[in-house]
């Protein structure tokens, strides 16, 4: 991808070490005109089918360099570029161009696109990495939710732009202007709460595109963000 010389950025290992990186988050941060720091993340991981990147944005030269390091430890190029809605196009169509990754993206947010994606994708649809789509009801056309079940069994949930990370707390991002937008937050977890009913009692993280990040305790947040 081409890299980004206006925010600057950091690369994070979630899941593995330095020498067998398997789950990488690297983020890219501007100022806010009222004074806080605007964060888009976006994740690398590493499948038998090869590293598959998740919401990708182009990052600064520093940052490039690390990433493209972590991920040839993975395995190589990327495999494939899986949006979580139709917001997200961010630089995957960069990283097709530069690298032949081809763009994954929610067939509910099909007409919303601005670009092309290779692939429309939903429920019903094997993914790459065996990730798992789970769509749901949310801010914007496609939210999907992406299970990832790590070797040891637990679940890892890349959440986009459905559940946002606090530093002490997970939240809806609520109704959008979207024409497809949920209603309010109530409508939200009442979708959120059935395509995760099955992982609940699984989930180790839940992994957002924007904020945070959260580090508290993830069964007692989603408890409190789904059950009240």
């Amino acid at each position: 991808m081409a890299v980004n010389a206006a925010g600057s950025g950091s690369v994070e290992i979630l899941v593995g070490t330095a020498g067998y990186p398997r789950l990488l988050r690297w983020t890219m941060s501007w100022p806010r005109d009222d004074g806080g720091v605007r964060r888009w993340h976006s994740y690398a991981l590493a499948t038998s089918d090869g590293p598959v990147l998740i919401d990708p944005v182009m990052p600064d030269a520093r940052t490039m360099s690390q990433l493209e390091s972590h991920i040839e430890q993975m395995g190589g190029y990327p495999t494939a570029s899986i949006l979580t809605n139709d917001m997200h196009e961010r630089s995957a169509y960069d990283a097709r161009t530069q690298y032949s990754v081809p763009v994954w993206a929610p067939q509910a947010g099909d007409g919303v696109y601005e670009g092309k994606p290779d692939r429309l994708y939903g429920a019903a649809d094997q993914l790459p990495g065996g990730l798992v789509a789970l769509p749901v009801h949310a801010a914007f056309a496609g939210d999907t939710l992406l299970a990832w079940t790590m070797p040891d069994g637990k679940v890892v949930i890349f959440a986009g732009d459905v559940i946002m990370e606090r530093p002490d707390h997970l939240a809806f991002h609520g109704p959008s202007a979207h024409p497809k937008s949920a209603s309010s937050d109530a409508d939200i977890a009442a979708s959120v709460k059935v395509a995760l009913n099955p992982y609940r009692d699984r989930i180790a993280m839940v992994l957002s595109a924007h904020g945070g990040p959260f580090t508290g305790d993830v069964t007692a947040a989603l408890g409190s963000l789904l059950d009240g």
